[in-house]
């Protein structure tokens, strides 16, 4: 039980310190560095342009893990549209990015039973980076809820790509599908993380 809310814990900084990565107490640069380093994006297909954090992946839609809620198509990697929901079915926070790249966002729904984070974007969009189930009133569209144990997931999504103990990874597309389980094998906690 402790190594479950161990890896939980560490899993939980990991997504903290993914969602400011853009953030440091470095000064900002000049615009003299902007150029030079967008000059150097523009001569090469370098990952400057095509970073896994904050993209959006034109096929997410179709080779994505998928979450559903009220019948929309929340995955990670696209872009969130607000319009597909009720203002009444989510909450959101607005954070400033240091890097000075726009706001950050977390939509929180159903009272707290799932989250929505944005990543920063190289150009364009915000995208879903993570998606994180909290209680076993919503499901991977699958079926698969908290509370569950792991080998009905794996029965569902075959085998994990990785696992360690207390945490199991399938990989299908730009995302990863995470279970997090307590020592009895119960999936405590649901991930979609982008990759």
């Amino acid at each position: 039980m402790k190594f479950t809310k161990a890896v939980a814990l560490v899993l939980s900084l990991s997504i903290a310190g993914f969602s400011v990565a853009a953030c440091s107490n470095e000064p900002e640069p000049v615009s003299s560095d902007v150029n030079i380093i967008s000059t150097q994006a523009q001569g090469q297909n370098n990952t400057a342009t095509t970073s896994r954090v904050g993209y959006i992946d034109d096929n997410a839609e179709s080779e994505n893990y998928v979450f559903v809620y009220n019948g929309v198509n929340i995955v990670v990697n696209t872009e969130m549209d607000e319009s597909k929901f009720s203002a009444s079915d989510f909450e959101v926070q607005e954070d400033a990015s240091c890097a000075g790249q726009g706001l950050a966002l977390l939509y929180t729904f159903k009272g707290g039973s799932f989250t929505v984070a944005t990543a920063p974007s190289v150009s364009g969009p915000w995208p879903i980076s993570i998606i994180t189930l909290f209680d076993d009133t919503v499901t991977t569209k699958e079926g698969i809820y908290i509370g569950q144990n792991i080998d009905e997931a794996k029965a569902v999504y075959g085998e994990p790509t990785t696992a360690t103990e207390g945490a199991y990874f399938f990989q299908k597309g730009s995302s990863q599908l995470v279970f997090i389980v307590d020592g009895d094998g119960r999936i405590s906690s649901i991930q979609y993380w982008a990759i």
